[in-house]
């Protein structure tokens, strides 16, 4: 069981998901933050969002959660996700988004700039959060079979939306690969992290 409080709160999002609308949420960080358990410090605020933060940058994310939580540690889902592969010493990946081209190609340059390797990529076309966390686990295992290079180490499963996390053995099995999806990264990353504190 996990040594820490965990609280939350949701941030406004306006489909469709494009690089514009994905980047407007960085406007919105510094209130939504200070809406967890207001005028409390925190040891750590996490941005759980793997395009937007992409596309909003390290940088920029922190200024903005600084502005309300200063003292807290910073982490967003796409620095989580760099840190797992790193930390699992894979070399080469394959990466499946459900975004589109466009979303995903700012994904992938977010990734390639902080070391991640990538031998293939292959995305979904979607254009709605909703619709990518109804996605049955059939459809996301046959499009993990789809996306999955032989010259890769693993499969990254982006989308902190997909229900990806919850069938990693399922796709694991299907693949023979090793598989890596947002939001198991960032908990891992967040249970590190406040491991380090205590």
């Amino acid at each position: 069981k996990p040594d820490y409080d965990f609280y939350f709160n949701r941030i406004h999002f306006a489909n469709p998901m494009t690089p514009e609308s994905l980047a407007a949420i960085g406007d919105d960080l510094t209130e939504a933050a200070a809406l967890i358990l207001p005028n409390y410090d925190l040891d750590l605020v996490v941005f759980n969002c793997t395009s937007s933060s992409s596309i909003v940058g390290d940088e920029a994310i922190e200024r903005a959660i600084h502005e309300s939580k200063p003292t807290a540690k910073v982490l967003s889902t796409s620095q989580a996700v760099v840190a797992n592969f790193k930390a699992r010493d894979f070399k080469k990946i394959s990466v499946l988004t459900p975004y589109s081209e466009e979303v995903s190609s700012l994904l992938r340059g977010y990734l390639e700039r902080n070391g991640v390797e990538m031998v293939s990529s292959m995305h979904m076309d979607m254009d709605d959060d909703r619709d990518v966390a109804m996605l049955p686990t059939d459809e996301i295992i046959a499009a993990a079979k789809a996306a999955i290079h032989e010259d890769a180490d693993a499969i990254f499963i982006s989308c902190t939306a997909m229900r990806s996390a919850e069938i990693i053995p399922e796709i694991e099995a299907a693949i023979g690969k090793p598989v890596f999806t947002s939001n198991q990264a960032t908990f891992d990353q967040i249970s590190q992290i406040i491991g380090s504190l205590n």
